[in-house]
């Protein structure tokens, strides 16, 4: 997809964790929360327990109101394998939150069509520029960006939000 004509994140695709090439468009009609991240980060067993109960009540197998994409991304420190992300979230059944993608950059020459799109829409303080992992972007329903935030989030916030985008 050219980046000039993407309308949502459903004109893109990305490749999975096993590497295969996955269609955002099987999102449509749900609401996404995209983010890059880390296991080894210090934080990244914070921001997995604020979201796990927000999954829990709007993911399941009958209801899927929302979707987690999770991007691992090492621009930010720690380098891990493909077999390492994967034992994180095998390991604990509570960190299961959603689809798991392959490596990606998010900044610089290398960024994904995705993300470049993403800031784009939510460029948030830094100008379009992410300086961290663990960057959030909410897309309503039709898969238009429509909030981005850090790890630092509230969770209260991050529930009403899906509360309002999710009803």
């Amino acid at each position: 997809m050219d980046l000039k004509n993407a309308k949502t994140i459903y004109d893109f695709t990305a490749v999975d964790i096993n590497g295969n090439d996955v269609s955002l468009s099987k999102y449509k009609g749900t609401v996404c929360l995209v983010m890059n991240f880390s296991t080894k980060d210090p934080v990244c067993e914070k921001v997995i327990s604020m979201l796990a109960p927000l999954h829990k009540k709007y993911h399941s197998d009958t209801k899927q109101d929302l979707n987690i994409l999770l991007f691992p991304c090492f621009q930010f420190g720690a380098n891990e394998s493909t077999s390492e992300v994967l034992d994180f979230f095998e390991k604990n059944a509570q960190r299961r939150l959603g689809d798991v993608f392959a490596e990606i950059e998010v900044n610089g020459s290398k960024c994904t069509e995705l993300y470049k799109f993403l800031k784009k829409s939510k460029p948030g303080n830094c100008g379009g520029f992410i300086n961290s992992n663990f960057t959030m972007f909410l897309t309503d329903r039709n898969g238009v960006p429509v909030e981005r935030f850090g790890a630092n989030v509230h969770p209260y916030l991050l529930e009403d939000l899906m509360d309002q985008y999710c009803a």
